[in-house]
């Protein structure tokens, strides 16, 4: 009834204010269940048609630690998965809108995916958008969502905690260390590192 209605809406405001604190303090959050199944096969399903694609931008001669044949890194086009995007944005653009302030409309500078296969090494540390390319007066914020389940032997993604607020005195190398399931995110706003070892995509 309406007190079920009450208690679920009171739950859903206070799990997004635990999951804007942990953005604040840490520069990272997870959400563990952000697309529904289906969204998450239609989005694997445009990635595998994506890496196959010849004419698709591939950015992997430049990325980092990108070792020949065990790592690929290409653009996804929005129209080719604007379905599965339009929710992932539909879900999280609340969140983003707090998470960045500003009041305006939220921008999509990038869609691209990665794919790690067995042998990858994993990847230094390294802010997603350079400082030089985002000004001191605005907020950017890098979405990884997982699309296969992954796991530690993997190279699960790691941040430095606090490293989204530029801070020098902020640690480098403490691990934030989670295992995403498929339709899970990590929503990231510092220097991240991670994704070798094993397959996943």
């Amino acid at each position: 009834g309406a007190d079920a209605g009450a208690a679920g809406a009171a739950e859903v405001a206070a799990a997004a204010d635990a999951a804007l604190s942990l953005w604040r303090r840490n520069g990272v959050v997870v959400f563990e269940k952000l697309l529904t199944p289906h969204a998450t096969e239609a989005l694997l399903s445009a990635v595998r048609a994506a890496e196959a694609d010849d004419g698709a931008t591939d950015y992997t001669l430049v990325t980092r630690n990108a070792k020949r044949g065990t790592r690929s890194h290409k653009a996804l086009p929005v129209s080719a998965a604007r379905e599965a995007l339009g929710e992932v944005a539909q879900r999280i653009g609340p969140f983003l809108s707090a998470a960045l302030g500003g009041g305006g409309a939220l921008a999509l500078m990038e869609s691209g995916f990665m794919v790690t296969r067995p042998g990858a090494e994993a990847q230094a540390f390294h802010r997603d958008v350079a400082p030089g390319v985002v000004s001191a007066s605005s907020l950017a914020a890098s979405l990884q969502v997982a699309l296969v389940d992954t796991c530690a032997e993997q190279g699960v993604l790691e941040v430095s905690p606090g490293s989204h607020r530029f801070d020098p005195a902020a640690p480098e190398t403490t691990s934030f260390d989670r295992r995403v399931a498929a339709g899970g995110s990590a929503t990231a706003g510092g220097a991240a590192g991670g994704g070798g070892g094993g397959g996943g995509g």
